[in-house]
């Protein structure tokens, strides 16, 4: 579940600057709808009641991608995550990733900024409402087979639980840090799923941060190994989530 959160953001950043120009004649709201209907979920706004983060920190996911055995040229990618109970910021950077782009979220406000600084340093944040996902029912029926292993190992002073998951898509296994709270049911709390969904069961009964996780593709040939670096557990300094200094544009809503 938390690819679709990934792909929520990916799609986001991929719908704004591909058009060229924030200006640029392109009906940006029918190209997010359609980008996330190839995936079988749909997008509406987040008018739901404000539930705070409940991991207060910072992190870097550092993501390694292979074909095989070959690292892909775009390879290491790395997601910066900080979150206070209200706000939450993410930045991937990476070998081909030209341009400084962040994600904020307000989750109290209901509404997310792309932040984006270009080679001259100027700053622009396009403002649009914050948005949930809702997925298809036949995707939510596919739920995962969950393992909790009894296999430990030690991870940064944390002791890890090995969890693996198989679906139809591929195999996730990571090593479960029991002890810190994990930030993506926070993310994941925007995801809907239809009533008859036994995901929300899966999700709730599954605890702990993965530390390490390796992720391999049904096809067996696509995987993605990641590790967790850099972890500061407590208060984010709110500076950090200022928009001071951005030129900001508020872009218009969309789906329903």
């Amino acid at each position: 579940m938390f690819r679709i959160y990934l792909l929520t953001c990916s799609i986001t950043l991929f719908a704004v600057c591909s058009t060229g120009s924030l200006f640029a004649q392109v009906d940006i709201n029918t190209m997010i709808q359609d980008q996330m209907g190839q995936h079988g979920v749909t997008v509406t706004d987040d008018n739901d009641p404000f539930v705070p983060n409940a991991f207060l920190g910072s992190f870097r996911m550092e993501m390694h991608t292979y074909t095989g055995e070959e690292e892909l040229k775009s390879s290491p990618m790395d997601m910066h995550y900080l979150s206070t109970a209200d706000m939450t910021l993410v930045q991937t950077t990476g070998p081909t990733v030209t341009q400084e782009m962040k994600m904020l979220t307000d989750l109290k406000g209901k509404w997310q900024y792309l932040l984006m600084t270009d080679a001259k340093g100027n700053k622009t944040a396009v403002k649009s409402p914050k948005k949930k996902v809702a997925v298809d029912e036949k995707i939510a029926r596919n739920a995962p087979d969950i393992q909790m292993t009894d296999e430990t190992k030690t991870i940064d002073g944390h002791v890890c639980t090995k969890m693996i998951s198989k679906s139809d898509d591929g195999t996730w296994t990571g090593w479960m840090a029991k002890d810190i709270q994990v930030p993506f049911a926070d993310m994941m709390r925007q995801v809907q799923q239809p009533s008859s969904s036994d995901h929300s069961s899966v999700i709730t009964g599954v605890y702990g941060f993965p530390l390490e996780y390796e992720w391999v593709d049904a096809n067996g040939k696509d995987r993605m190994v990641c590790y967790i670096r850099d972890m500061k557990q407590g208060a984010v300094e709110e500076k950090v989530f200022s928009l001071e200094g951005y030129a900001v544009m508020e872009l218009p809503s969309f789906g329903e």
